[in-house]
């Protein structure tokens, strides 16, 4: 083999390896979006936008434009006004099936997945929400960092089941018989059960995210 054909065949493995990293790298920010959603964390979402003109729409409520925007969306039309979580709140987006698109500069990209949704939201409504539907979102890189540039989902289905009582209990207590090493951590009190951290920080935004509860903070961005 000659140099140049190994030279050739070396920048092709440096292209094929740039783009299964930005296909990993994408994976990787749509899947901490569903985290801070599942968890009302609007400034946390919000930050893994792009800041040149970024969108968002969910289900039928239209587009909105602007980080500004999409943060007033997020925390007013489908927060309710409200941050975090209440006390035996859940809210699950189960992120699925993700089908990412590299553009061939590495500039830019396009993800098609699935969420399933699962919610008691507010809880005590004796309701709990199963939904589920397509997101085809399209993302850029931005100072060498991808962020999400259009979030889009469009639901399937939305359905409730009558009757929940929105019951939150742990698994079960220590074994008396066979008495573990040590104890597992505490309730957090505020969501009603025990919330594990975040093993990774904000890719692009500074605070705590680690715990959820609306009690914990205050509610502006």
């Amino acid at each position: 083999m000659t140099e140049a054909a190994i030279a050739a065949e070396l920048q092709q493995v440096k292209q094929r390896l740039a783009a299964l990293e930005d296909k990993a790298a994408v994976e990787r920010l749509q899947y901490q979006y569903g985290y801070y959603i599942d968890n009302r964390m609007w400034d946390a979402m919000v930050e893994l936008f792009c800041d040149d003109a970024p969108e968002i729409e969910i289900g039928q409520r239209g587009t909105y434009v602007g980080k500004v925007r999409i943060h007033r969306f997020l925390q007013e039309v489908l927060g309710g006004g409200r941050w975090g979580l209440l006390k035996d709140e859940i809210i699950h987006h189960i992120q699925m099936q993700p089908i990412v698109t590299v553009a061939e500069d590495g500039q830019s990209a396009k993800c098609r997945a699935r969420a399933m949704v699962q919610g008691n939201s507010p809880p005590g409504s004796g309701k709990f929400l199963l939904a589920e539907g397509l997101y085809e979102n399209a993302y850029v890189k931005e100072g060498g960092s991808w962020k999400i540039k259009r979030l889009y989902w469009v639901p399937t289905y939305y359905f409730q089941v009558e009757g929940f009582d929105g019951a939150v209990f742990d698994s079960g207590p220590p074994s008396k018989d066979f008495p573990p090493d040590r104890p597992s951590p505490p309730r957090n009190e505020a969501l009603g059960r025990r919330f594990p951290p975040f093993h990774y920080a904000h890719p692009y935004a500074p605070g705590d995210f680690d715990d959820p509860a609306s009690a914990s903070r205050d509610q502006g961005y």
